[in-house]
């Protein structure tokens, strides 16, 4: 919690906030008002904090002075009295709150401006107001906030909620505050700039706790004595501060919150620029033990080397606290081998999350000058039906994975798949599954790879003597409970949408032999094993049947396999069939059919010979130039040249 180190700070500011965060009124209007003017307010917050309030105006209210500045100076009966004020308007033109560190650059100030309270009732105010929030804080950070207002505001419902009314074993709700409206705001400093946009929220409802903050405070102060001196807490102690926590866990609901957007940019540590923004961002209601769902659209983000992360939509689920909440509130003694022992029970029941239209673009850090672009189109995980702290309901799915097929993949057919004009591939998978406590089974709803347009891959079935024993605190128990596990039925589905004319090219291309001889020779070799395993039977002759047509041309197979003791087939069974595949003849029964057209042939492009290497030309001779000696002199040429004019 905020400020749990300090609760005499936390205490002061929060009878500041509950008189003057309250933040109210308007100015007063008619002759006959009657106005109250308090000036010159300290607030006794201690080193190295202070606070002050220069002037109060109440108009037509039901407090004196004296009690106003008992409020601001610790006192609880002061305070209660809020709960019962009557005023038309209440304002506090400006408070200033002060941080000294005593070093040089390290000091803050806050001022909150224009805080008013408007039409106050029996402690409801119609409007509480803060205009705006400055603050100048150390190494030049900066907050600029907009207007922050909320309507029917009720002081005592608050005074409750923080412990500054009596203890009570009220379990009722009460409405706070409603519609709250921020208008938004910018925060920053030399290296970095934030602004919010607007955020509006509904409702905050709460009820009074049931022991005070004071209390709770003291004991939080007592824990950390001890861990400073080597000392451990007693259960008594842990006990209260638990309760505490769960108290406030379970006090308070609210209605769903939006803010519109967000946006960051600056630079890092190494002077390199950096961009961050998202909105709008949406959070369910919270309820009492529960935290609601959180989502966020448009993130993007951007830093050097042009690298860029963008994601349409991000979203964490609810979780539910309510288990573990139980759990401690019933638990004898809080000691360390409670904790030790319960672990699990403390595991909130998470529902998951999930994001949609992700996109990265960065550097290759293991080759340079290359990038890595990768996208996934969508991700969910949801996850139900918890059991000790674990998720017996399991569904992952992920949409739109594109993978880059590049020539450096070794092993064929992918190795090969450039060859075929497939450059990319667009994988789709899931793994969806639940637990069946009454049967103690493991139903496998599916398990999908889907290549796009190669193929894809289902399986399906039921896992048998799936005890709760694999959910259980004993690990070694756990395991050895899975290792138990049986095989009721199994189901494979593949379709072959153009991995299979690819596979069968290239098997054949490396076995030296025609394609279609090659298919018929797998196809012998597969029904053989199929009956070797399955045994003589017309089911498995028709199952032999069904593969052979599917290797044989066929897009489409499907499988079951069932077992024929209802309580089917364990790692003990399998483990057999490594060494004799007959083992498993008749232990199954089998059902199987094979259809769809014959999947496209993709053009195989080979490619283009490599020019063969021609011969370097050889260079022309050329005469050796005469010795210098033999050379004619410069007379010899000249007489040359005359006689070899031509007469006029």
């Amino acid at each position: 919690m905020v400020f749990a180190t300090r609760p005499i700070l936390r205490r002061h500011l929060l009878r500041a906030l509950l008189f003057g965060s309250a933040l109210a009124g308007l100015p007063a209007g008619g002759a006959l008002a009657e106005t109250l003017t308090v000036t010159d307010i300290a607030i006794p917050l201690g080193v190295p904090f202070a606070a002050t309030v220069p002037s109060i105006e109440i108009v037509d209210g039901n407090l004196d002075e004296a009690t106003v500045r008992a409020i601001f100076t610790g006192s609880e009966a002061a305070i209660a009295r809020l709960a019962d004020l009557d005023a038309v308007s209440l304002v506090i033109p400006e408070i200033t709150l002060v941080t000294s560190m005593g070093v040089p650059d390290a000091d803050s100030t806050t001022i909150y401006r224009n805080v008013r309270l408007e039409d106050v009732v029996d402690g409801v105010a119609a409007r509480v107001v803060v205009e705006s929030t400055e603050s100048r804080g150390a190494y030049g950070f900066t907050v600029n906030f907009g207007e922050m207002s909320a309507a029917r505001f009720d002081i005592a419902g608050l005074l409750g909620f923080y412990g500054f009314a009596p203890p009570s074993a009220s379990t009722e709700m009460k409405e706070v505050y409603g519609d709250f409206y921020f208008a938004g705001g910018y925060l920053g400093s030399p290296l970095f700039s934030c602004t919010f946009g607007e955020s509006t929220g509904g409702n905050f409802s709460a009820r009074p706790l049931q022991q005070p903050w004071s209390a709770a405070y003291a004991t939080i102060q007592d824990l950390a004595a001890l861990e400073s001196s080597g000392d451990k807490p007693t259960p008594e102690q842990i006990r209260q501060v638990i309760d505490f926590y769960l108290d406030i866990l379970t006090a308070f609901s609210t209605t769903p919150m939006e803010l519109t957007s967000f946006a960051c940019s600056g630079e890092d540590d190494k002077g390199e620029a950096f961009a961050l923004s998202f909105g709008p961002v949406r959070a369910g209601g919270f309820e009492p033990g529960i935290y609601p769902d959180f989502g966020l659209d448009a993130l993007s983000v951007t830093g050097p080397d042009a690298t860029s992360v963008e994601l349409d939509n991000f979203t964490w689920k609810r979780m539910d606290f309510s288990g573990a909440i139980e759990a401690l509130r019933h638990a004898a003694a809080l000691d360390e081998a409670w904790f030790e022992a319960n672990w699990r029970r403390l595991v909130p029941a998470m529902d998951g999350f999930s994001f949609d239209g992700l996109r990265i673009d960065a550097p290759n850090p293991e080759s340079r000058g290359e990038r890595i672009a990768a996208s996934v189109g969508g991700f969910d995980a949801t996850l139900g039906k918890y059991v000790n702290g674990m998720p017996s309901d399991v569904s992952l799915t992920l949409d739109g994975l594109v993978v880059p097929v590049t020539a450096d993949m070794a092993e064929p057919p992918v190795s090969e798949l450039l060859a075929y004009g497939v450059s990319q591939l667009t994988l789709g998978l899931a793994t969806k599954l639940h637990w069946n406590e009454a049967d103690s089974t493991i139903v496998v709803d599916e398990l999908l790879v889907d290549a796009g347009e190669l193929g894809r891959v289902s399986v399906s079935g039921v896992l048998g003597n799936a005890t709760s024993v694999l959910f259980g605190d004993d690990v070694e128990a756990a395991a050895l409970a899975a290792q138990m596990l049986t095989v009721k039925q199994i189901t494979v589905e593949i379709k072959d949408r153009g991995i299979g004319p690819i596979l069968f090219a290239a098997g054949a291309r490396e076995s030296g032999q025609p394609e279609p001889s090659f298919r018929t020779a797998i196809s012998g070799m597969a029904q053989g094993m199929t009956l070797a395993m399955l045994g003589n039977t017309d089911e498995a002759l028709q199952a032999a049947q069904a593969l052979g047509a599917f290797l044989g041309g066929a897009s489409e197979l499907k499988l079951t396999l069932t077992s024929v003791d209802p309580a089917g087939l364990g790692i003990i069974d399998f483990a057999a069939a490594e060494a004799d595949p007959t083992a498993l003849a008749g232990k199954f029964t089998v059902a199987a059919e094979a259809g769809g057209e014959p999947a496209p042939v993709l053009e195989r492009v080979e490619p283009a010979p490599e020019p063969e290497p021609q011969p370097e030309p050889e260079p022309e001779l050329q005469p050796e130039p005469a010795p210098a000696d033999e050379l004619p002199s410069l007379q010899e040429q000249k007489r040359d040249l005359k006689a070899a004019a031509p007469r006029r």
